[in-house]
């Protein structure tokens, strides 16, 4: 729910976590994607919250990680693989 940045489900701050879950799944092949799409939605979402609370900033770094840090998060967690390009040895 914009301009509060609410889930229109649950009514947690966007995104939570089921809204995390289905972007993960949406964005699965696309890592990049979802990082250029929720950059967007943060930029939208402080242009928002600004305008309703101008003289309340709030704590940027807890609204970064609200939008970008969780993916990197998830992404950290997951075991490495083998890379397929990997040059043998002569």
């Amino acid at each position: 729910m914009r301009p509060l940045w609410l889930c229109r489900r649950c009514g947690h701050p966007w995104p939570c976590g089921a809204a995390k879950v289905a972007l993960s799944a949406e964005y699965r092949d696309s890592p990049v994607s979802l990082f250029l799409y929720l950059a967007s939605c943060l930029h939208d979402a402080i242009d928002d919250l600004h305008q309703l609370h101008p003289n309340d900033t709030g704590n940027t770094a807890n609204v970064f990680d609200r939008f970008l840090g969780w993916p990197a998060q998830h992404r950290s967690r997951r075991p490495p693989t083998a890379d397929p390009q990997t040059p043998e040895e002569t």
